[in-house]
């Protein structure tokens, strides 16, 4: 679990990844996002390393990067895509809206 650690002036998390430790300063509201984030990083460069193939540090952690870009481009796609629909929605219902105010 990573360590906070509360200075007056910036707050810093202690973190651990593949056995190195890093300080990464971090604003107090994000501190829960950031320690979610390690987890999941964590999460994911074990099983990447424990998948069978002998690979180096260096190596897990960019297979780990791509893997999550990867999944955030797939998320953004998504998110576009259901932007796109919420405005032909909105759109549709405008349309009716003043069609039927013209009824009226």
């Amino acid at each position: 679990m990573p360590e906070i650690i509360r200075s007056p002036i910036t707050h810093h998390v202690n973190i651990t990844l593949l056995g190195q430790s890093y300080q990464v300063p971090c604003q107090p509201e994000e501190q829960v996002l950031l320690m979610e984030a390690v987890a999941l990083l964590n999460q994911q460069l074990e099983a990447t390393r424990a998948g069978g193939r002998t690979m180096g540090k260096e190596r897990a952690a960019l297979m780990v990067a791509i893997n999550l870009a990867a999944d955030l481009q797939r998320a953004r796609q998504e998110l576009q895509a259901r932007d796109d629909q919420l405005n032909a929605v909105a759109a549709r219902l405008r349309r009716l809206v003043d069609m039927g105010k013209g009824a009226e």
